[in-house]
Order: structure tokens, then sequence, then C-alpha cells
């Protein structure tokens, strides 16, 4: 495995890691979200005001655009991962790119009714808004709830193939540690001071008892009298 390779790997197990993270975060202010709204709407004395549901949309908002983020990053260090390793990559899911990209430029656009639209097109910049322009209806809408996250995207997909991810990587780091302890093994056959060695380091977990009064354990008493 070369320099890219390994790194390659490392960002995807990274991120593939991050979005499992945040989606248990975004999932977490969800429920509560979705819990302080009905018991707003009962209009008790114990019930949350209106300050506890605004400030758990922003953090909503913020979770889920930090999720569809390292989503789209992991995407992309998948397919740099399989171009590394002279595969194809896997089709990009366009609808993530266009969410994430309409995100990250949404200081640009305009906003009406609770939707963030692309502005009017002038001359020179009209990529401005153009993620916006590619999403259903032409325009990401702002609210918040339901069984997607933020821009419609469903997270369950999200979640699985970031645990495939992860659970790939682990299988790879898994197999090299096999290979390399196979390895060692094949070089200590062939190795007679080696071997002993290793016998001898055997011996000593099988039978504990034999380190009293061996040069090791007096060495290890000594030492200890000397610092104390």
């Amino acid at each position: 495995m070369n320099d890219n390779e390994e790194q390659a790997r490392f960002f995807v197990r990274t991120w593939a890691e991050a979005v499992l993270r945040q989606a248990e975060r975004a999932q977490q202010i969800r429920r509560q979200a979705a819990q302080d709204d009905r018991n707003y709407e009962r209009m008790e004395d114990w019930s949350p005001p209106m300050e506890v549901l605004e400030k758990n949309f922003r953090t909503q908002w913020a979770e889920e655009h930090q999720l569809v983020w390292a989503a789209q990053q992991l995407e992309r260090w998948d397919a740099r991962l399989r171009r590394e390793r002279g595969q194809d990559p896997r089709e990009e899911d366009p609808f993530l790119k266009d969410v994430r990209d309409a995100l990250e430029h949404l200081d640009e656009v305009d906003f009406t009714d609770f939707q963030a639209i692309s502005p009017a097109p002038v001359k020179g910049r009209e990529y401005i808004g153009r993620a916006i322009r590619r999403l259903p209806g032409r325009a990401l809408d702002l609210v918040l709830g339901g069984p997607t996250l933020v821009g419609g995207i469903a997270p369950q997909a999200i979640e699985a193939r970031a645990l495939e991810a992860v659970q790939a990587v682990e299988q790879e780091l898994e197999q090299e540690q096999r290979e390399k302890h196979a390895a060692f093994l094949h070089a200590a056959e062939h190795d007679p001071e080696l071997r002993e060695l290793l016998e001898k380091i055997a011996d000593f977990y099988a039978h504990p008892e034999r380190l009293i009064g061996s040069p090791l354990a007096q060495g290890g008493s000594k030492d200890t009298t000397a610092n104390t």
C-alpha cells in the first residue's frame, strides 16, 4: 500500500466515523425538539417557552448541516480510495452533493416563505444559486422535522453507507494484522534465536511462578530497592 492509498483509507475511516457520530447527535436533537414541540402545544405550566423551541431549531439545523457535510466528505474520500486502488468510484449521489453545495453557499441566495431561493441571474455570476436551482422545486426548504434531514435527505442511507465504510476498513486492518502475525511466525521458524526467545516468553506466561528467583525477577527486585 503506497502513501496515497494509506492516507485515503485513513480519511475514509475518519469521515465514516464522523458520520455515525454526527448522526447520533442529530438524532438526539431531533428527538428532543419533537418532544419539546409536543409539550409546547399542551400549553401547560411546565411547557417549554418559545425560546427553547427556537434554540432547538438552531441546534438541529447546525447538527444536520454538519451531518450532510461529513457524508459528502466520506463520499469524496471513498472515491479517492477506489481510484488509488484502480477501482471505479461509486456513482456519486448528485442530490447529496447539491444539498451540500446549497448549504455551503446559503449566504449568497435569497429567502422567502421559509425557503432559500436562487437570486436573479447576474451576468458573469450565473454560478450563484446554481445548486439550489438543481434541487426539487428550485428551492431549499428551511423548515425542519419529519423523516428527512435538512434538504430532504434520508438519514438511513447516509448512516448505512458510513457503517459499511467503517466495517470495511476495520476488516482490512484486522486482515493486515493477521498477515503480519503470520509473517512474524514464519520468520521465527527460520531463526533459531528468535524461536528460542519466543519459547521462553511463552513458558513464562504459562508458568509465571518460575519467574521467582530468576535473573529477571532478581534484577527487577534490585531496581525496586534502589528506587526506594
